[in-house]
């Protein structure tokens, strides 16, 4: 099919796409200032709990959509008004969350639920793009009805069983394309298509990392240890941009098949940034709690590194050995900050140390990055 992006030699993400991850990051950081309140300098078990629940259906929204555009975008004038109406939908839903009561439950639930019957109705009406092949998009298209339907009907429950329900509907749609895997490869993914949305939502990710610690330093007193905090957090979030893309290209040069080892595993990353960001801005304010700066640190550096190496584990075999030495070695370190009695600030500072160190180990493995030497 000409109109398809697919087949473009040298396809890149459209403006349109790029807008789209914008919208979704600002809906996330809405979502972040869960974590952002720290209660009597506490973050609790259900804060955090609350903000994974509330990150998720974000998240199924935008992996959605960019499962279909990754196949079946034509950049058409129906595609856009589409996409711009999950968008608008996304705005609605970020503008109720809140960290009180659901008061707004049900109005979340139907924008969540019109957006993936959005999606589901794209699929549709993409029957004939690729021949459908396979009948993917039919197939799909039904899979994301219902898991829209298990949703919605959670406006009929109370909590907690709502929350089960719906994200129930979230659980059907993703295991249900892991079900249909062997279906899905009869059209790959565009594995620089992918690579690409994936990286461009991420940096976005990192920059709102910066705006964090630019909002924490606004109005405060300077002193020492806000000015390490925030030296330090700059340097932390440098050092994982080193550490994500140093070796990003490698994906690019892969032939993915369906792109869920990719795809999901950045569930985690995201959240782990996150979390890793609303720990830079607490570090500065000298708000939270040393045993719960402590918590967030070991959970947002573990779901960091364990949602980014999976899909280099996956995907570029010749590293595992590296990456499973180097993640341990950093594990270790992180895991010796954490147990020493020291200030939040100071446990950033270590925490920064041990990624400046992944990204030196990173060192042994530079001739594999060469590209001749590792195979496509």
């Amino acid at each position: 099919m000409k109109d398809l992006r697919y087949f473009d030699r040298h396809r890149q993400a459209t403006w349109l796409e790029k807008f789209f991850d914008l919208i979704f990051v600002v809906a996330v950081s809405r979502a972040g200032e869960i974590l952002s309140d720290a209660h009597d300098g506490h973050v609790g078990a259900e804060q955090f709990l609350h903000f994974v629940l509330v990150f998720l259906p974000l998240w199924w929204i935008w992996a959605g959509h960019t499962i279909y555009a990754n196949r079946f975008d034509t950049d058409s004038r129906q595609h856009r008004l589409s996409t711009l109406l999950i968008m608008f939908l996304l705005i609605v839903i970020s503008a109720q969350i809140s960290t009180g009561a659901q008061d707004h439950y049900a109005l979340t639930v139907a924008c969540y639920c019109g957006a993936r019957l959005i999606i589901a109705l794209m699929y549709l009406v993409s029957k004939r793009k690729h021949h459908d092949r396979g009948g993917i998009t039919t197939t799909v298209s039904a899979v994301f009805a219902v898991g829209a339907a298990i949703s919605l009907s959670s406006v009929l429950l109370e909590p907690p069983w709502s929350y089960l329900v719906f994200h129930g509907g979230i659980v059907f749609d993703m295991a249900a394309l892991v079900l249909l895997n062997q279906r899905l490869q009869v059209v790959p993914a565009h594995t620089p298509h992918l690579i690409e949305r994936i990286g461009l939502l991420t940096i976005i990710m990192l920059g709102e990392s910066v705006i964090s610690i630019t909002a924490a330093l606004a109005g405060i007193t300077w002193d020492p240890s806000n000015i390490v905090a925030a030296v330090s957090g700059f340097v932390m979030v440098s050092a994982i941009w080193w550490i994500y893309f140093d070796s990003f290209h490698l994906l690019e040069q892969r032939k993915l098949t369906t792109g869920h080892s990719i795809l999901y595993s950045h569930f985690f990353v995201l959240i782990g940034l996150a979390i890793l960001a609303s720990l830079i801005r607490h570090a500065i304010l000298g708000d939270l709690d040393q045993d719960d700066f402590r918590q967030l640190a070991a959970i947002g550096t573990v779901l960091f590194f364990l949602g980014k190496q999976y899909g280099y584990y996956m995907e570029v075999p010749e590293l595992r050995t590296y990456l499973v030495t180097n993640t341990a070695a950093v594990f270790a370190l992180t895991t010796l900050v954490l147990m020493l009695p020291l200030e939040p600030e100071a446990i950033l500072v270590g925490m920064t140390a041990t990624m400046i160190c992944y990204v030196l180990l990173n060192l042994r493995y530079r001739h594999l990055l060469g590209g001749e030497e590792v195979p496509t």
